[in-house]
């Protein structure tokens, strides 16, 4: 919206009034939310400036009523009563109004989106016009309209993280949020950066919530969770374990501090937390998972496949645990259950190159033509990326030696090291299969699905 702005005093004083009636032609939106309305004496005298306004105000005729009937009571002259003007209309906007009240002279205002460059339009404006005394300029009034800013902050009508962050920062600065109304508002804008993946940003703006009200628990579990996606886990676990202790019923921060546990390799902590969330929603599936996920890091296949499957009977065909139960029945030589449950995630998600890969090697175990031909069609349709070296090498179309010239990291070499294992265990070399799988045990993460499916061949 085009800035609707200024009142700019000449020095005789004799062209306030004018400036002002004039000053009706200068809004230019139908609709507004915020009004402003002043009025002056010409020349302005002490006590001759006047103003009123309203902000998130509808319809617009009662909101120019409104700002003007303000402007009239508040007046001390009646000049300035009966001059009183609306000078601007605003949605989203802050308005500001500068003067030097002890010398009656340097009236100048500004409309803008930002609140200190309204205020700072306001004052270059007001020392343009005060001469001498420009040094007395201060700001008198700075409000703003919010009408939309707060809808956008909470995310309303599908609001981007963008466009919340805009709104958030326009209502923290307005400087008419109360104490409460601000710890939401950074708590909006933080989950905005968060989901901009803009983790120390977002930290900042949960340092802040904290800051106004310590005893917030969402503001601990919030700050957390982005410690804990920069995989900073030791202080998200002791940020989880602030809001647990301001609210011991807190399941959601039980469940994400198990996956901080988890991250770190600490199993059994994060076993307690799952179960610990279990006890307070028995239906949280993904609490049922995770702990599952947990329980076969830690090489409890039996009750890793009870916790995926009471998460399956909750929610028959979720893709993540079905996934999750496919590697686990491959770890413990189901092969035909793997095969059937990694085939499932690949149809609800066929970009899922790696359960296309395990789906493929669980059911080559039964029927090797089968399966490869059910791989080279996925094959051709997958991204170039790693892995899909792999895919080449299980279908056929490529060499060992050329997958792990592929690998261009750590991480891939020892992936590719897994795969080669598992491609000359399907070729019958039972001797090079082990030397590749225990290389991909020796070099691979611990929370790599190559790690746990190379540990269980080799103990096959």
């Amino acid at each position: 919206m085009p800035e609707v702005k200024r009142l700019v005093r000449a020095p005789a004083g004799i062209r306030a009034a004018a400036l002002l009636v004039a000053a009706l032609v200068a809004p230019r939106v139908a609709t507004a939310d915020g009004v402003l309305a002043i009025g002056v004496t010409s020349p302005i005298v002490q006590g001759g400036v006047t103003y009123g306004y309203v902000r998130n105000f509808s319809p617009p005729a009662a909101a120019q009523a409104a700002a003007l009937d303000t402007c009239r009571r508040l007046a001390n002259v009646r000049e300035a009563a009966e001059n009183c003007r609306v000078v601007g209309l605003f949605t989203d906007q802050c308005f500001a109004i500068a003067f030097a009240p002890a010398a009656a002279t340097g009236l100048g205002w500004a409309i803008d989106a930002d609140k200190r460059e309204a205020e700072r339009k306001a004052m270059n404006d007001c020392a343009a016009a005060a001469g001498d005394h420009r040094d007395q300029c201060r700001v008198v009034q700075s409000r703003c309209d919010g009408s939309t800013f707060a809808a956008r902050c909470g995310g309303h009508a599908g609001a981007a993280p963008a466009e919340r962050i805009v709104g958030c920062t326009a209502l923290i600065q307005s400087g008419d949020e109360s104490a409460s109304d601000l710890v939401s508002d950074f708590v909006n804008r933080g989950n905005a950066h968060l989901d901009r993946e803009e983790l120390d940003l977002a930290i900042s703006d949960y340092d802040e919530v904290l800051k106004h009200d310590p005893t917030y628990a969402i503001g601990w579990y919030d700050r957390g969770t982005a410690y804990r996606l920069k995989k900073d886990y030791d202080k998200a676990i002791a940020d989880y374990g602030r809001a647990i202790a301001l609210d011991p019923r807190y399941e959601d921060a039980f469940v994400n501090r198990g996956v901080a546990h988890a991250a770190k390799g600490d199993t059994d902590p994060a076993i307690s937390d799952y179960t610990t969330a279990l006890m307070l929603d028995g239906s949280d599936v993904a609490a049922y998972r995770a702990r599952g996920d947990a329980y076969a890091d830690k090489g409890d296949l039996t009750l890793a496949l009870q916790d995926y499957d009471e998460a399956l009977r909750r929610a028959p065909g979720d893709a993540d645990t079905l996934r999750s139960r496919g590697y686990a029945q491959f770890y413990a030589g189901d092969f035909a259950s793997a095969a059937s449950d990694l085939a499932r995630v690949v149809a609800a998600q066929p970009d899922d190159v790696y359960a296309m890969l395990w789906a493929y090697l669980a059911a080559a175990r039964t029927d090797a033509a089968a399966a490869k031909k059910s791989l080279v069609a996925s094959a051709a349709s997958s991204d170039p990326a790693w892995p899909h070296p792999v895919l080449e090498l299980l279908a056929g179309a490529s060499t060992v030696e050329a997958t792990m010239a592929a690998a261009q990291s750590p991480s891939q070499r020892c992936e590719a090291q897994f795969y080669a294992g598992e491609w000359k265990l399907l070729q019958g070399d039972r001797s090079g299969a082990t030397a590749a799988l225990q290389a991909a045990v020796a070099s691979c993460p611990k929370s790599f699905i190559e790690y746990k499916g190379a540990q269980a061949e080799v103990k096959r």
